[in-house]
């Protein structure tokens, strides 16, 4: 399961990823797809792509801001 503040993610949202749980190790990524299970499929900065099911992601910028600033 995800665990997120973020009660919902859209595709094109930036997210934190937190990859330990003590939250110190931390990854952006992309959302490119939100499988109906509520998982997400991510894109990170270096370009591999992960489908998360469970661990810790909150909401960095959400899909309409990154459309304005990515023009």
């Amino acid at each position: 399961m995800i665990v997120s503040e973020t009660p919902e993610f859209h595709v094109g949202d930036r997210v934190w990823v937190y990859r330990d749980s003590s939250y110190g190790t931390v990854e952006s990524a992309v959302v490119v797809d939100t499988p109906a299970d509520r998982s997400l499929r991510l894109k990170f900065a270096d370009g591999h792509r992960n489908h998360l099911r469970s661990g810790r992601v909150e909401l960095h910028t959400p899909c309409r801001e990154t459309a304005l600033t990515d023009r």
